[in-house]
């Protein structure tokens, strides 16, 4: 996980960390097409989510998603099953799905609303993306949440994986505690 040096506290207390489960929520998915002009003006086959401020390149055989604030960001297809539809009737425009449920377990930290931060994610295109910034609705603050690793009898945050973000407005919408 790379982060910004502002919260690097984060990684050293590892028993701070709370855990989840995702819910299931309402989202939209629709394939990707590097040749479209999506949600940046004037820039074909770039989408920009604008929750953590950063544009990622759509890629041929991928798809879109539209989230629960109506943030927007690319998949590939191996992303793609939380999605409850078929690969088959996912078209260029987005269709309305439900998500499901998976019982995989994630630690998160929430980082306080005054506080900036960066993420940097590659999950086969790497974007820099920006928690708490100025401008849109946090709640008491966005999180950073890794997948957890058991170890012994207790989940603890696997700081190998790069991470994510979630909007503090947004996390109890789509997390559930574990």
């Amino acid at each position: 996980m790379k982060i910004s040096d502002n919260i690097s506290y984060i990684t050293e207390a590892p028993e701070k960390w709370s855990l989840f489960r995702n819910r299931s929520y309402t989202a939209k998915i629709q394939r990707s097409d590097p040749q479209r002009e999506y949600n940046v003006p004037g820039k074909k086959g770039v989408v920009y989510n604008y929750l953590e401020d950063s544009y990622e390149p759509v890629s041929e055989g991928g798809f879109i998603v539209t989230g629960a604030l109506g943030e927007v960001w690319p998949i590939g297809e191996s992303s793609f099953g939380k999605y409850g539809i078929d690969k088959t009737d996912v078209g260029f425009e987005p269709v309305e799905v439900r998500t499901i449920q998976w019982e995989t377990v994630y630690a998160a930290i929430q980082i306080p609303a005054e506080i900036q931060f960066t993420l940097e994610v590659n999950y086969g295109e790497r974007a820099l993306l920006h928690g708490n910034r100025p401008g849109i609705s946090h709640g008491s603050g966005d999180w950073v949440m890794v997948f957890a690793r058991k170890e012994g009898q207790i989940f603890l945050p696997d700081f190998t994986d790069s991470g994510r973000i979630v909007n503090g407005r947004a996390m109890p919408i789509i997390y559930r505690p574990y």
